[in-house]
């Protein structure tokens, strides 16, 4: 596989449903040594099947601009997701050299650098926008700048549809490492009419996160 998205991931469609295959059975077998929730396991399994129905169909003869526009999207939401777990989840420790390689990822890089773990929490906003679709906005605390602090590979949104409000964070299962504001989050039909509750923290590059921002929320149109 010579040409890669980030460094590990494939960029050819045929390439990419091999690649994540091994991916994502892996991932799945190690989730609850690797602290993975099931929900999370749930979305990359379902992001992976979608593609491959869909990549399967796109290289088909009755291909249509509109499968191929849905093979695109799908490949985007797979990509995203496998970030998201390669970013955040997938930088715990415990995990080991052979085991990313296993993977099809990278080993760690374990030159010593400066970076401190962040210091500072992001100020999140929420903004409904339309069906099932809320805004979150953030920006480092103190600044009126959407720029992010130096040293910060992302930030960490955690979130979940509840019923009542929270006891806490550990209640926040889903998560996500993103790179730009403002961030969309789509939620399902089964959430309509529940609130979202969004807490949001920097991670520097390695992997290290900072103080959690205030947990905020609205519900989902």
């Amino acid at each position: 596989m010579g040409n890669f998205y980030g460094d590990y991931i494939p960029k050819k469609d045929s390439e990419l449903a091999s690649w994540c295959a091994n991916f994502t059975l892996k991932v799945a077998a190690n989730a609850s040594k690797w602290e993975i929730s099931p929900e999370e396991i749930a979305e990359l399994q379902d992001s992976y099947e979608a593609f491959v129905l869909l990549q399967k169909k796109a290289d088909s003869p009755d291909r249509t601009t509109v499968i191929v526009a849905e093979k695109n999207a799908a490949r985007k939401k797979l990509i995203g997701c496998i970030r998201t777990l390669a970013g955040f989840r997938l930088k715990n420790p415990i995990i080991t050299d052979a085991e990313r390689i296993d993977m099809g990822l990278h080993v760690r890089d374990t030159t010593p650098t400066n970076l401190d773990v962040p210091k500072t929490r992001p100020e999140a906003t929420i903004e409904v926008m339309d069906f099932r679709r809320l805004k979150i906005s953030f920006h480092d605390q103190g600044s009126t700048k959407n720029a992010k602090p130096y040293g910060i590979d992302g930030a960490v949104i955690i979130c979940a549809a509840l019923d009542a409000p929270p006891k806490d964070r550990s209640a926040l299962n889903r998560s996500m490492l993103v790179t730009r504001t403002p961030y969309i989050i789509e939620c399902t039909e089964e959430e309509r009419g529940k609130t979202l509750y969004v807490s949001v923290c920097w991670q520097n590059k390695k992997g290290q996160k900072g103080p959690w921002s205030e947990i905020i929320s609205a519900i989902v149109p």
